[in-house]
């Protein structure tokens, strides 16, 4: 019997993170369903570096799979920076039928034309807001308040929509910042808001999921072009279930984060109320990103969805 032929993938982060998990079951599906005739291995930033450091390499066919954040995919199609938009979904679950649907086939096609051929869509998670002294539940309660937010432009203009005050101060930094009241809030996902201990100086965690956060499972079209239309078709059944499987994972390592946070004294976690006053007050947030048609007719669309 013939060697099975070597295929490698990357993602960014470590085995304890679902997304890594999920590309672990595609391999492990894959070399199943193909008899032995292919077998995969998954690399990650420690191994080749981070998204920007691998996307030569992916571009070139030095690996096979990735799984990309919508940061790579917005170079290649503009429109894919409104997927980036805060309060564009109105949780995972939204994002997630939205890319499943027609919105994310056709996403699939323009990307596919730029040399990213999207095999499933993976649950990159949901950012929300935390603070020191107050939940933040309404639009209005943002007034002045100085939150640390991920150094982009949409995000910092968020805050600014608000009428809060942005801050870019390192991640490292946000502990001590909340824990001397250099900062009132900041935002990020759950897991991260555990893992940092950001909990212990901004106990009021909302969830606002006001960035929703799409990855990709990509194949180069080098790999692509090698493949029999057999196994592609084997190829893209695996991803699918991979992604299925990858969510599964991201939904129970979140419950069991939030069950642990319950019982930390002092942690509340509450909603959104009103989250129409937010999208109203984002107009010039959204306009750097909206900037033609079919930009807007993509925002459109995506909030308007079930």
């Amino acid at each position: 019997m013939a060697a099975p032929v070597p295929l490698k993938g990357w993602v960014l982060e470590n085995a304890d993170y679902p997304n890594h998990q999920g590309l672990v079951r595609f391999f492990e599906l894959f070399k199943q369903d193909t008899q032995g005739r292919f077998e995969g291995k998954v690399l990650w930033r420690q191994d080749l570096g981070a998204q920007k450091d691998i996307l030569p390499k992916f571009k070139q066919g030095e690996l096979d799979f990735a799984v990309l954040s919508n940061a790579a995919l917005t170079d290649a199609v503009s429109e894919m920076e409104v997927l980036s938009l805060p309060f564009l979904f109105r949780d995972q679950e939204h994002m997630l039928r939205v890319l499943d649907g027609d919105i994310g086939k056709g996403l699939e096609k323009q990307l596919a034309s730029k040399g990213f051929i999207v095999l499933a869509w993976y649950n990159g998670g949901s950012r929300s807001f935390y603070s020191r002294n107050k939940a933040l539940r309404y639009s209005t309660d943002f007034d002045k308040l100085r939150m640390r937010v991920a150094n982009r432009e949409t995000m910092i203009n968020m805050v600014k929509s608000l009428h809060g005050e942005p801050s870019t101060i390192a991640f490292d930094k946000v502990a001590d910042a909340l824990k001397n009241g250099e900062l009132d809030a900041a935002e990020n996902d759950l897991i991260s808001y555990e893992l940092s201990e950001h909990y212990k100086y901004a106990p009021y965690f909302v969830f606002s999921h006001h960035n929703v956060l799409p990855e990709a499972l990509v194949v180069s079209t080098q790999r692509w072009a090698a493949l029999s239309e057999a196994d592609k078709a084997l190829a893209r059944q695996d991803a699918v279930k991979s992604a299925l499987y990858m969510r599964q994972q991201r939904a129970q390592l979140e419950s069991t984060v939030r069950a642990r946070l319950e019982k930390r004294d002092g942690v509340k976690f509450s909603t959104l109320k009103g989250s129409d006053n937010f999208v109203a007050r984002m107009k010039d947030t959204y306009a750097p990103v909206v900037k033609n048609q079919q930009a807007t007719e993509l925002m459109l669309r995506i909030m308007t969805s079930n």
